[in-house]
């Protein structure tokens, strides 16, 4: 292979046409060195909130703040945990028709809970000093709320998308992607932050003889924090997501510059709303702004539904132009530009056993890939190099066929045949008959 064809993958962000060893493969991931960086300092910044927090803070006038214990830390983590489950099951499942490896999944969702928490709790708390007053009516928190939580978080939750972006070009190929990646990361800032949140009201309702329910005191912040507010975090993230997919689909280099503030800035005007009433209106007063937040959701449901649609419209259309030139077959087509078929083949592979399930996984990723692949040529995105990576793809599918599980939609659960039809007396030939006389004779 020469050094201008490896020059040319590079340029297209495709992998190399040298076959290396596993761990080599492994050593030139940079998901593996993103992995030895990153879970250390996500333990640090974690241990350092833990510190902060179960140290009590000693303020000028000899009042000082509740410590969270650890039976705090673990009542109000089971609180936390089933928002975030439910959540990131729901972007998991939308990261469809490419998904990306569990360890990225890990990493994002750390990055919001730990570096981005990390970061915005510093800023924020510095930013609530310089802006405090000795006015009757300062209220430190609620300006540092809305004036510094909205850029210091957006930023910090949008800081992994970018590199991530920049380090997994060519398998972050589609909207849905962007949006899961950034839906796992606010909602990991959120299992955080909701600790913090309903430690604080734990510890002070079971330690303030005013608070007549404590129990009733903490179900309503999980009710609000958890269930009404919870789309939040990840719907502002997502506006930023938008915008960096805009850039990277666009030709215009003025468009991936500018689209990626412009997604930046409206998460950022929406958060800054959203704090602003939630810290300046009472509850009973905010139930007309929660009816147009939840419409606002449902539109961008609803576009979400009409994004995997369109993501499999697009992966039929470009495995088409494979068909015409004989590489795949019309069935080829119908099961993998479907999302349910799609789903259906790889929940009966299982059946089939871990390797069947394996080999047909990763026939599913190439052909998706393939479908990608041909996508950025037809728009002008990539050039030689992708298409030596086509061909390559061509090849591996080739391979993987025999290994994965048929793609005849005939194929049943393993053990779950179709059973045997019983056998019935077989017509036999027959002819016409001479002229003049009906009907035909049986053949001898």
């Amino acid at each position: 292979m020469s050094q201008v064809t490896e020059r040319e993958r590079r340029l297209d962000a495709v992998p190399s046409a040298v076959r290396r060893p596993w761990w080599r493969r492994a050593l030139r991931s940079p998901v593996l060195w993103l992995t030895l960086v990153l879970v250390p300092v996500y333990v640090l910044m974690l241990r350092d909130q833990w510190l902060m927090f179960s140290t009590p803070q000693q303020f000028e006038d000899g009042t000082e703040t509740i410590a969270f214990t650890r039976q705090t830390l673990e009542q109000a983590a089971k609180l936390a945990a089933p928002t975030a489950l439910v959540y990131s099951l729901l972007f998991v499942w939308l990261d469809r028709f490419r998904p990306q490896r569990p360890l990225v999944w890990l990493l994002t969702f750390g990055w919001g809970a730990a570096v981005s928490t990390w970061c915005s709790l510093h800023i924020n708390t510095w930013m609530g000093q310089q802006m405090a007053t000795t006015a009757a009516d300062a209220d430190t928190g609620s300006r540092a709320a809305i004036f510094s939580a909205p850029f210091s978080e957006e930023l910090t939750k949008a800081t992994v998308l970018f590199w991530l972006i920049i380090l997994m070009r060519r398998q972050i190929v589609s909207r849905l992607s962007v949006v899961m990646l950034s839906g796992l990361c606010a909602i990991g800032f959120a299992f955080v932050e909701n600790i913090i949140y309903y430690g604080r009201v734990i510890s002070y309702a079971t330690t303030n003889i005013a608070v007549a329910n404590p129990e009733e005191a903490v179900r309503e912040l999980v009710l609000l924090r958890g269930v009404y507010t919870s789309f939040g975090h990840p719907l502002f993230t997502m506006m930023t997501a938008t915008g960096l997919v805009v850039a990277v689909q666009a030709r215009s280099r003025i468009v991936r510059i500018m689209a990626p503030i412009a997604g930046f800035l409206l998460a950022v005007a929406g958060h800054m709303l959203f704090n602003g009433l939630a810290s300046t209106r009472p509850t009973e007063a905010l139930k007309p702004h929660w009816i147009v937040a939840l419409i606002l959701v449902g539109l961008i449901t609803i576009s979400l539904v009409v994004s995997v649609a369109q993501q499999g419209r697009l992966i039929r259309h470009r495995l088409t132009d494979h068909v015409q030139a004989g590489w795949l077959s019309e069935r080829d087509v119908a099961l993998f530009s479907g999302p349910l078929k799609r789903t259906n083949y790889l929940f009966k592979a299982m059946f089939w056993g871990p390797k069947r399930w394996w080999w047909s996984a990763a026939l599913v990723r190439r052909v998706t890939e393939l479908a990608q692949l041909r996508a950025d040529m037809t728009r002008g995105l990539a050039a030689d190099g992708a298409a030596m990576r086509a061909h390559d793809l061509i090849e591996e599918i080739a391979r993987l066929r025999p290994k994965a599980l048929s793609t005849d939609p005939d194929v049943r659960f393993l053990g779950w045949r179709k059973p045997r039809a019983r056998r019935r007396d077989v017509p036999q030939a027959q002819y016409p008959g001479p002229a003049g006389l009906g009907g035909n004779w049986p053949a001898r």
